[in-house]
């Protein structure tokens, strides 16, 4: 029984229910459901006074590190390019990241997350987001009319609506600050996240030690099945093993078809590898290996399972977290309108180029979204040729 679809649609119609009942308040446009609100515009205000010197410091701050991210976004998307064009490589740097659920088989220009990861990275992702765009603005004396929550099918978004006509008549640098405002805010979550993965990481690691490999079942047929094997391996022709990692890395020396011992916590077995179809490469034969753990101060006594699972699904999280709002921080910085880096180079040109700067933005905005179309779609249509 797949539960994690089941939870999908549970919180699917929990979603809808929640729509049903506030949909006085929700517009539906365009596909869009639309829900604006202005609680929490008096603190915002407030905060925003309050420490309006340090905001616009954070803003200037935020400009140059959005410059710094823009410009490695854009090495990216023509390495990607030239790699697809020159060196026909078969998947590009860009993909279209959305939910997905076990079982199911995404295209592959679609980078699949797991959808539980999916809600909660991009909720952290919308709350870095959006709030720092509507503090810089407040700090730049730009009005915030409102802010609130959207979704397109299974795409959910945030959004922050300023008055567009004092916005306009900001200088270029408080443009620039509000502009920048929301990837950055993105920017530093993913460094801090990433921080706490370390963190978390060194934690556990005082807490708990690898020991061996151990699997999930035999492949039918192989010799391990016929061998015997039991237990979970600690030595492949006396190399030790402690992790997946060790496993594969001696693997890679031995042939299809080569005899190896192999030693586990039950006895010492020899086995003749078998070839995996897919690679070519040499095969124990055992299904779904993955690392036992012991505690370090509790002699002999084996990691659970269960908390096995609950260390692996939290640094899951954390990974996902991390590589959203870095994600979405960067590709938001593609000078591409109306994402915030496409912003930020309108109302740079229109500072340098006055009314024609508005045409050049757009002309460029049109060839970054050529790019990037063909960055996701590109290899796929390669293929065919």
């Amino acid at each position: 029984m797949n539960y994690e679809l089941i939870s999908v649609a549970i919180f699917a119609i929990f979603l809808s229910i929640i729509i049903y009942i506030d949909r006085k308040n929700i517009e539906f446009k365009s596909g869009l459901i639309i829900r604006r609100s202005t609680r929490g515009k008096k603190l915002l205000y407030q905060f925003a006074a309050r420490f309006e010197r340090q905001l616009k410091v954070i803003g200037t701050i935020g400009i140059a590190v959005s410059v710094l991210a823009s410009a490695y976004a854009m090495y990216l998307l023509f390495h990607s390019t030239y790699n697809i064009l020159i060196k026909k490589t078969k998947e590009s740097a860009l993909r279209v990241v959305l939910p997905s659920v076990e079982g199911v088989k995404l295209p592959g220009f679609i980078l699949g997350v797991p959808f539980w990861y999916w809600i909660i990275s991009v909720f952290i992702v919308m709350l870095a987001h959006e709030p720092m765009h509507a503090f810089l603005a407040r700090a730049e004396k730009v009005e915030v009319k409102s802010f609130g929550v959207l979704l397109f099918f299974v795409l959910p978004g945030a959004f922050v609506e300023p008055n567009e006509k004092q916005l306009q008549r900001q200088k270029t640098i408080s443009k620039l600050r509000i502009f920048a405002a929301g990837s950055f805010g993105n920017l530093i979550v993913a460094l801090l996240v990433f921080l706490l993965i370390l963190g978390f990481n060194k934690t556990i690691s005082l807490f708990i030690e690898p020991i061996g490999v151990n699997y999930e079942s035999l492949i039918p047929g192989s010799n391990a099945v016929k061998a015997g094997l039991e237990g979970t391996i600690i030595k492949i022709n006396e190399q030790q093993v402690k992790t997946t990692d060790d496993l594969a890395r001696i693997m890679q020396d031995i042939q299809p078809g080569d005899k190896v011992i192999v030693t586990t916590t039950k006895s010492t077995y020899e086995i003749e590898t078998i070839k995996d179809e897919e690679t070519g490469k040499a095969l124990i034969g055992i299904r779904m290996p993955y690392v036992e753990y012991k505690y370090k101060w509790i002699f002999e006594n084996k990691v659970s399972k269960s908390t096995l699972y609950i260390f692996q699904w939290f640094e899951g999280l954390l990974y996902w977290i991390f590589v959203l709002n870095l994600g979405v921080g960067v590709f938001n910085l593609f000078p591409l309108k109306p994402l915030d880096g496409g912003l930020m180079m309108e109302a740079v040109c229109e500072h340098y180029f006055n009314k024609k700067g508005k045409y050049i933005s757009n002309i460029i905005s049109l060839l970054i979204l050529a790019l990037v179309v063909f960055n996701i779609f590109g290899p796929g249509i390669m293929k065919l040729f």
